[in-house]
């Protein structure tokens, strides 16, 4: 090769790189306007409605959680000598509360699922030393397990018991 067509190259794959720079850039540029929801009046520059999640590790945390209290549940669990009642207020805790509003909507499948953990336990297992942890999360699992075939399983980031009486 000679030195005018080393040159011709060069020049020639300088100008294709920049001609490809400059199609990504202004097609980028033309893809996020017609994608951004930005009003005409607004002084916020593209960048300030640009959502880059994947770049941020906080984006959870910033978000405060929302708890979303289910209705009384009135349980019996066996005794020595006698029945007993157990009583429970649960709550939801949620980054997403508008996603979870239906979540009244499934109390029996919630009661259903309690009645079915609770058979198996006796009043002596519940009243004993750290009991409380053990059982709340043995009812996260549970209600997450019954939860398991919808959507709202996904919006669920614990279930707190928020009172807890046995009788």
């Amino acid at each position: 090769m000679t030195k005018k067509n080393m040159i011709a190259l060069f020049t020639t794959m300088i100008l294709t790189s920049a001609l490809v720079s400059a199609a990504t850039v202004t097609g980028g540029i033309w893809y996020l306007n017609k994608n951004t929801q930005t009003s005409p009046s607004s002084s916020n520059s593209l960048l300030d409605n640009l959502s880059f999640n994947f770049l941020s590790k906080e984006d959870a945390k910033n978000e405060h959680p929302s708890f979303h209290p289910l209705d009384k549940i009135v349980l019996t669990v066996k005794g020595k000598r006698q029945t007993h009642f157990v009583m429970l207020e649960l709550a939801i805790e949620t980054r997403r509360p508008e996603r979870i509003q239906q979540l009244d909507n499934y109390m029996p499948v919630v009661q259903n699922s309690l009645l079915k953990l609770f058979s198996n336990k006796t009043f002596d297992e519940l009243q004993q030393t750290g009991a409380i942890d053990g059982l709340q999360n043995e009812v996260k699992d549970t209600l997450l397990l019954a939860f398991s075939e919808t959507d709202i399983v996904h919006d669920i980031d614990d279930v707190l018991l928020t009172k807890y009486v046995v009788q």
